[in-house]
């Protein structure tokens, strides 16, 4: 990997780290994982408030 994307990659880790955490993860597998957690969270609260894929549901009514 080219050190100029490597280093946006390693920015890039360290903001999400600031947005949620106030010490680092400690690997790559960490963050993903907690990322994955808070993005399964997000879904479960979309679904039972009935708005996930609401424009989907909208685009098929329409055809």
């Amino acid at each position: 990997m080219p050190e100029g994307l490597k280093e946006a990659h390693r920015l890039n880790d360290e903001a999400v780290e600031r947005c949620y955490r106030s010490t680092p993860f400690n690997s790559d597998e960490e963050r993903l994982e907690y990322l994955f957690k808070l993005y399964e969270k997000m879904i479960q609260e979309e679904k039972e408030k009935g708005t996930l894929f609401e424009a989907e549901k909208k685009t098929r009514k329409k055809k």
